[in-house]
């Protein structure tokens, strides 16, 4: 019994006993599967591609095309097969009074058709260079000697096999076609499937004009068997999930909609060629977007997105800010870590947008309208982000552009810690050292300074205030973020000595931080240690720090998560 798999890693098998199959090449093998007049597809994801092949068949574009490509170390393969129907278009063939175009024409329409293969399909590596390729077969057997009659072009192609020698395995791929040429009028298709040595990598795709299609390639940890189940492909398909922080495609459009007690959020991640359909941009080179071109864009961008997200809170309109603009590559640790601006691909480049709506009270209502679409862009699908709750979804589209929501975020609870006995003992000093860190980090999450300077009144005593502002302040930024303000989630109390003195007694203290920031969905959490010798002093009925001098700091943990995927 064949098997054949068609998603997320799964090796081309033969798909019915006597179809054959060579182990030598791969390419071959995967054309045999989308050639294959006997086969009998097993998995779900191919008979889709079929069907939707024949649909777009039956719509009769100016090129129907497909690609089987296979991955290597050393050398990346291509087969590209093209329908005859294509070379009577692009070459102006004629047919007899019988309507039969001559197979003599055709094959030399063929030969003609090989610089155009070579033109109009690329390959980029990871930098955004266009790897160089060379013709190393053009096959045109199904041309039958006779000649083809015109109701048969469709049924019939040729191939070419291209080779694209490599110098060393390629971790980034993306592969454009222009085949309806330089001034196409109507849309050219192309079907393509991917393969690393022979194991199908990502699933079918179809490229059209405008749209790449980028894939990563492991080569430490290279697909190497088919999943057994549909369990199994979920689980493989949730470990490139949580491996890609949540970016299932690299051309996907992502939109991140947060909500907190000082501002609204709106995060947006967009190829940059879907941007362009709304808002081109000025550049020297048509395939790269330099440094200061990107910088000279982002009015452009910040006021495109102010007039088409317009947002309102507790029934008032505010104005977008543009926080934060990144022009990023394919590497999903660029907008991870906030990545230095470089030189990018047109082809590659996707733009983090972050648009900031500050609120001059605490939100209980907002109300934000997404008003661009296009062709590829149709809708959007927004993960809403309320405080800490759980995520939700939200589809914005044509007819239905808004989104409401009403509710009331929680406020930070600050504790007094009151003085239970004369004296201060080793046993409680833990205890009241770890409810006053906490008060005091947790001060940092009420909205304005003046807020924030009542909140550490309650646990800090005298001219230590302002010092201690400034140094906590500055220990919550992170600077992977580009100075975003963490939230501290958790303060825990690693040692204390034993206090010294009554009326203010002093101990040498251990604790840990753990502090969160969260763009694009991902959370980026910190643990930091700090060491201080630390004085606690009485206010009337409760203690508060006197003193705290740092003897030492050091990160002890950095990672990043999905929200809702602990």
């Amino acid at each position: 019994m064949g098997r054949i798999a068609g998603d997320g890693g799964m090796m081309i098998h033969e798909t019915t006993a006597g179809c054959g199959r060579s182990p030598d090449r791969a390419v071959g093998d995967l054309r045999r599967v989308v050639r294959s007049p006997c086969r009998t597809p097993r998995i779900l994801v191919i008979a889709i591609v079929a069907l939707a092949s024949t649909s777009v068949a039956m719509a009769h574009p100016i090129s129907l095309s497909s690609a089987v490509v296979d991955v290597r170390e050393d050398q990346i393969q291509a087969d590209l097969q093209i329908m005859l129907e294509d070379l009577v278009l692009y070459h102006a063939l004629d047919a007899d009074a019988n309507y039969i175009y001559s197979a003599k024409d055709l094959r030399a329409a063929a030969e003609k058709h090989k610089q155009f293969v070579l033109d109009y399909f690329s390959i980029l590596d990871a930098d955004g260079q266009r790897l160089v390729g060379q013709l190393d077969q053009l096959e045109t057997d199904k041309v039958d000697a006779e000649g083809v009659r015109q109701t048969d072009l469709m049924k019939k192609s040729v191939n070419y096999l291209l080779s694209f020698p490599v110098a060393k395995p390629q971790e980034f791929l993306t592969f454009t076609q222009t085949f309806g040429g330089p001034n196409a009028i109507l849309p050219a298709l192309m079907d393509l499937m991917v393969s690393q040595s022979g194991v199908l990598v990502d699933r079918p795709t179809q490229l059209t004009v405008g749209r790449p299609h980028s894939i990563k390639f492991d080569w430490d940890k290279p697909p190497s068997s088919a999943p057994l189940s549909f369990r199994e492909l979920r689980q493989q398909r949730e470990e490139q999930l949580q491996e890609r922080l949540g970016i299932a495609t690299y051309g996907g459009l992502y939109s991140f909609l947060y909500i907190t007690r000082a501002e609204v959020r709106h995060e947006i991640l967009i190829p940059l060629l879907t941007l362009e359909q709304w808002l081109p941009l000025s550049r020297k080179n048509p395939d790269f977007l330099e440094v200061e071109e990107q910088d000279a864009a982002r009015g452009e961008i910040e006021q495109f997105f102010r007039e088409r997200c317009p947002v309102s809170v507790n029934g008032q309109q505010v104005t977008a800010k543009l926080t934060r603009l990144n022009f990023f590559g394919l590497d999903i640790n660029d907008f991870a870590l906030n990545a230095v601006p470089r030189r990018v691909s047109v082809y590659q480049a996707r733009v983090g947008v972050i648009l900031t709506y500050p609120s001059p009270t605490t939100p209980t209502k907002v109300d934000v309208k997404w008003e661009t679409f296009s062709e590829y862009a149709p809708y959007l699908r927004t993960i809403v982000l309320v405080g800490d709750e759980a995520p939700a979804e939200h589809y914005f589209r044509v007819n239905r552009p808004d989104f409401q929501w009403s509710g009331k975020l929680p406020t930070a609870q600050l504790t007094p810690v009151p003085v239970t006995s004369q004296a201060l003992t080793f046993a409680a000093t833990g205890e009241v050292l770890g409810k006053l860190l906490t008060n005091i980090y947790a001060a940092f999450d009420f909205r304005d300074d003046s807020e924030v300077y009542d909140a550490l009144a309650t646990s800090i005593k005298g001219e230590l205030l302002r010092d201690l502002y400034l140094q906590v302040k500055r220990s919550l930024i992170m600077a992977e973020q580009g100075g975003a303000i963490s939230h501290v989630d958790s303060v825990e109390v690693v040692s204390v000595t034993p206090p010294k003195g009554a009326a203010s007694p002093t101990t040498n203290a251990t604790w840990r931080v753990t502090g969160t920031v969260e763009h694009w969905g991902h959370v980026h959490t910190r643990v930091n240690e700090y060491q201080a010798t630390i004085t606690l002093g009485r206010d009337g009925d409760a203690w508060k720090l006197e003193s705290l001098q740092p003897t030492s700091e050091q990160r002890v943990k950095f990672q990043t998560r999905i929200r809702g995927r602990e």
